[in-house]
């Protein structure tokens, strides 16, 4: 389609040809659009070159020169034109997008280069450069570990994009990950004011500028507010949001300064002083050293022989090394030195008999230019010296002195003093590692961390700082971040006899009724009493928890919406039911809760497809094979051709072992399968023995 005087123009000021820098040029200016949309850009260089000689550094040649100089990869170049149409243009949102995107500077000078595209974007038209620009920022700020920067601009490319299947994608895989903390992803708005706010036309426009991401402009407005305005709670907390979403340093100070204005007991002053602790974190992490030992050793083989015959060192198999660099080979193995020698068996075992790993043990054998080496990695900060110990002991002199010492690694030191690292008998039930590790959490929670120096605490321990009046609100923050992480995984977890312990009081159920839930942080929403949700409400609450990944809300507003009968309309009740599965303790409760789903979603006029193919591993491990075998015929008979079906059966029928990758059937050890089978099998075939015969039931791989 042609370009023309109407359309905007490429400089990306927001203004029409007509009245920007293309407007003599149209006619070349619609040649060089063909020529980029063509992915034409060695001739569009060359085309732009001779205009920029003829008509000087117009905005629009030097915009259509930086995408064909990116394009092409020549990325210097691109990076000296974007220079040159900053010195035409300084407020235009286009050249900053190009230089953000070609810049080789640090994470947070990149994010000021956003910053300003976006600050001197317009509304009605999103610079084309945008976008990369924006995802590569993310990219960098993820790498530099400014999460809450990194996060703020995920969300804003997320709502540029409308709706853009990866950027949602995106967005979803990263609150959906129970690794980053629920503080950081909960929704973080600017504060209301009052309709009478003398500042209500300022605030405004400061409102609009954080809508569209232009946070560092958004901040100077705000803190010149606030100069005007000393001591404004509401301008005091908008200084401390935007601080935030920035990642800056300076958001720790901005919280504690709102803090100081609200009731310290409250709940919104606990969250002020948590942010501030995690930003605080983010800059000035709390860690430690770990240090990496190496020794060379003369007869490396007797060594290895002796770990192998120790009952304190395990082999680990096939550590999986690729050996694509000859000159530095792979370890020829590696184990793990345990505190203790291993028991023989792990079917009854209790939780102070566990042998903890404390190192990991890397052989290597002779190199052209290095003698054998031993490396030890302990397991823990300070680990060097016990774990020697343990290695020279098994050793039995053949080990000699440590030859270096090597720092590999900063650890939190919370993380550090509560780690566990088991290493379990190889016959342990899996369910006996999860009461042991269970078991061990509740104890590390609540013998070994009330006695930790944190830097959290301004260096005292939980026990110091929950009698003292400045360090209580610092506990109280510190234990609501370590509490909604532990809550995102498992919604049983609370920390509450921690906080008993520790004299802090505990969580009580809060009754709801006269609550905006509209203005509540998702940390809380999992300590309202979802009984007392109307059906409106209990639906908002499970998807906001469901969204950010926090375990406990949605699966207690989630009982709540399996107990009633009139359910929220905007809630998928398979979704639901889907997460309350993995909540059941026992077989039979899911086995339960599965025909309930399929009940309700046969009511609702859904296929129960879906929940067929959940059912049928736990008819297996409920030892009905038969009952498993009906189900899958039951899908290939009626559900076969639903999208997605026939795929995800057969990988749960290559999962099981039923099947082989290549689509052929499993044969049972010592059988051979029966040509007159067919050779291949598809979900659908015709290939299925009679269904009335001895031989219809599932073959189970012992």
């Amino acid at each position: 389609m042609a370009l023309s005087s109407n359309d905007f123009c490429p400089c990306g000021s927001g203004d029409k040809i007509r009245f920007c820098c293309g407007k003599h040029i149209v006619k070349e200016l619609d040649k060089l659009s063909s020529a980029i949309e063509g992915e034409q850009y060695i001739a569009t260089l060359k085309q732009v070159d001779g205009l920029i000689e003829e008509k000087g550094n117009l905005a629009c040649l030097l915009a259509i020169k930086g995408i064909a100089l990116m394009a092409t990869g020549q990325i210097d170049a691109a990076q000296e034109n974007a220079l040159e149409f900053l010195d035409v243009e300084p407020e235009n949102s286009t050249a900053w997008a190009q230089r953000a995107i070609t810049s080789a500077d640090e994470p947070h000078k990149v994010m000021e280069y956003v910053q300003k595209c976006l600050e001197h974007s317009s509304t009605e038209q999103i610079p084309q450069l945008i976008m990369p620009a924006i995802q590569g920022v993310i990219d960098a700020l993820f790498a530099s570990g400014n999460l809450f920067a990194a996060f703020s601009h995920l969300t804003l490319a997320s709502a540029i994009s409308r709706g853009n299947q990866q950027a949602v994608m995106r967005m979803f895989e990263f609150v959906q990950n129970p690794d980053y903390p629920l503080l950081l992803k909960q929704r973080l708005p600017l504060p209301s004011i009052a309709e009478d706010a003398s500042y209500g036309d300022g605030y405004e426009e400061i409102t609009e500028l954080s809508r569209r991401g232009a946070w560092f402009l958004a901040l100077d407005k705000t803190e010149d507010l606030l100069e005007e305005n000393k001591d404004d709670q509401i301008l005091m907390k908008a200084v401390a949001v935007l601080n935030t979403y920035l990642g800056q340093d300076e958001g720790a100070d901005a919280w504690r300064d709102y803090l100081a204005t609200i009731d310290s007991s409250s709940d919104e002053a606990v969250e002020a002083e948590a942010y501030a602790q995690m930003l605080e974190n983010q800059s000035n992490p709390d860690v430690q050293p770990i240090n990496r030992v190496l020794y060379y050793v003369a007869d490396l083989d007797e060594v290895q022989e002796r770990l192998v015959a120790s009952d304190q060192a395990r082999l680990v198999p096939s550590p999986g090394f690729s050996n694509e660099d000859p000159d530095n080979p792979p370890p020829r193995a590696i184990f793990v030195l345990t505190d203790r020698p291993q028991p023989q068996s792990g079917a009854e075992l209790t939780l102070e008999q566990v042998p903890k790993g404390i190192a990991s043990i890397y052989l290597f054998g002779k190199q052209t230019d290095r003698e054998a080496r031993i490396e030890v990695v302990p397991s823990s900060i300070g680990g060097e010296q016990t774990a020697s110990d343990i290695l020279t002991d098994i050793a039995d002199g053949k080990l000699g002195k440590s030859d270096s010492t090597e720092e590999i690694s900063q650890v939190p030191v919370l993380t550090d003093s509560m780690a566990w690292n088991p290493v379990f008998p190889e016959d342990t039930p899996q369910d006996k590692i999860q009461e042991l590790s269970l078991e061990h959490r509740t104890a590390s929670l609540t013998n070994i961390f009330p006695k930790i120096k944190l830097a959290a605490l301004g260096g005292m321990t939980p026990e110091e700082a929950s009698v003292d009046f400045d360090g209580r609100i610092k506990l109280e923050a510190c234990l609501l971040i370590i509490e909604s992480n532990l809550q995102c995984r498992d919604h049983n977890a609370t920390l509450d006899d921690v906080r008993e312990s520790l004299n802090l009081n505990r969580f009580e159920a809060v009754d709801p009724s006269d609550v905006d839930l509209n203005q509540v942080p998702d940390i809380r929403l999992a300590r309202y009493d979802v009984s007392k949700l109307n059906t409106q409400q209990l639906g908002d609450v499970y998807q906001r928890c469901y969204f950010v990944g926090f375990r406990r809300g949605f699966i207690h507003a989630a009982e709540e919406i399996v107990k009633r009968d009139e359910k929220p309309e905007h809630v998928n009740l398979s979704d639901v039911y889907a997460a309350l599965l993995d909540s059941r303790d026992s077989l039979e409760g899911r086995l339960e809760l599965v025909e309930l789903a399929k009940a309700e979603i046969t009511v609702q006029g859904e296929s129960p497809a879906a929940w067929l193919l959940r059912e049928i591993p736990l008819r297996l491990m409920n030892q009905e094979a038969q009952t498993a075998s009906d189900l899958i015929r039951k899908l290939e008979n009626d559900h076969i051709n639903e999208p997605g079906i026939a795929e995800q059966l057969y990988g749960l029928l290559v999962q099981m072992g039923v099947m082989n990758p290549d689509g052929t059937r499993a044969v049972p050890s010592g059988g051979v399968s029966d040509p007159s089978e067919g050779g291949i099998w598809t979900p659908g075939s015709d290939s299925n023995s009679n269904p009335e015969s001895e031989g219809s039931g599932l073959w189970i791989p012992d």
